[in-house]
């Protein structure tokens, strides 16, 4: 964990560099509009574009900051710091045991609110790219439950490949 906190004033400024404010009502209110084109097949192209986000992000990480790990555990804890400062969520939590990830008061669970289906593909996407990225090893996230399905939180499923 040394080299975690050895990184995070890198992480801080990659965080403060590289983000874009955009407004939290302009979000919910975009997702609510396109995730009724889900159907469509327009769920996977936002999914694929959060991943694509999540590889871009760690690749800056990596070539800007020279924040390089190769433990899916410290992976995951950058992924909390930046999750949790892009404040489309509220807490990420993480069991490296079960290889799942928790997440409570997702911005995409308040577009959509109560659904029969998880909501939170491009959050899932995202961790995908990240996750790939950063630790040059191919993964899979599948959300497994979500706060929208009246769950607690949601749950993602990380799988190595």
């Amino acid at each position: 964990m040394g080299y975690l906190k050895d990184n995070i004033r890198a992480l801080a400024e990659a965080i403060e560099r590289e983000s874009v404010l955009i407004h939290r009502d302009a979000l919910i209110d975009g997702y609510r509009d396109v995730y009724k084109l889900s159907k469509l097949g327009i769920d996977r192209i936002i999914k694929k574009a959060a991943e694509y986000g999540g590889r871009k992000g760690a690749k800056t990480l990596k070539e800007r900051y020279g924040v390089y790990t190769d433990r899916l555990d410290e992976a995951l804890e950058l992924l909390t710091i930046i999750a949790e400062s892009s404040r489309l969520i509220d807490l990420l939590e993480y069991d490296i045991e079960s290889l799942e990830i928790h997440i409570e008061g997702s911005i995409l669970v308040e577009a959509i609110g109560k659904n029969q289906k998880p909501v939170c593909k491009p959050m899932a996407g995202f961790f995908k790219g990240f996750l790939s990225d950063l630790l040059d090893k191919k993964y899979e996230v599948e959300e497994v439950t979500c706060a929208a399905q009246g769950y607690e939180r949601c749950t993602f499923k990380i799988k190595q490949k």
